[in-house]
């Protein structure tokens, strides 16, 4: 069972093994992407810029409207509106400015913003000790 344990933590660590180029809206995606699976009840939708404005510039790229109960709460253009470190942790806790946004679908009511600010943070210090671990068990 130890050892069954193990190669699932080997698993989840040897994802992918190469390294692919992506631009910055490609970037912003992979957390939105990631997200996703973070929270099922949020509904996350997306279009192509030019099918929705023609000649939408790429530097606006990625424009993320967000939406509560059918009026628009707030908007984020271009990658640098989430931050230096552009992270799902850090995407998360940028759409959290708009409460409430992210819902993971533990409760039946709508998730405060605190709520999910505090899970997004807990997630991130999983993050930080997972990565300490690693470094320290390969040294």
């Amino acid at each position: 069972m130890k050892r069954i344990a193990e190669m699932r933590e080997v698993a989840k660590i040897v994802r992918f093994g190469s390294v692919t180029s992506i631009s910055g809206a490609d970037f912003v995606r992979e957390c939105l992407d990631e997200l996703t699976t973070k929270y099922p009840a949020t509904k996350f939708v997306k279009i192509i810029s030019t099918d929705c404005i023609k000649n939408y510039p790429d530097c606006n790229l990625p424009t993320v409207l967000v939406y509560h109960n059918g009026a628009l709460k707030s908007n984020y253009v271009g990658v640098r509106s989430f931050g230096r470190r552009c992270i799902p942790e850090g995407v998360a806790l940028t759409l959290c400015q708009s409460d409430p946004v992210l819902n993971d679908g533990r409760s039946k009511k709508e998730q405060s913003r605190e709520a999910v600010l505090e899970r997004v943070r807990e997630r991130f210090l999983e993050k930080i000790l997972l990565a300490q671990v690693l470094q320290t068990s390969r040294s």
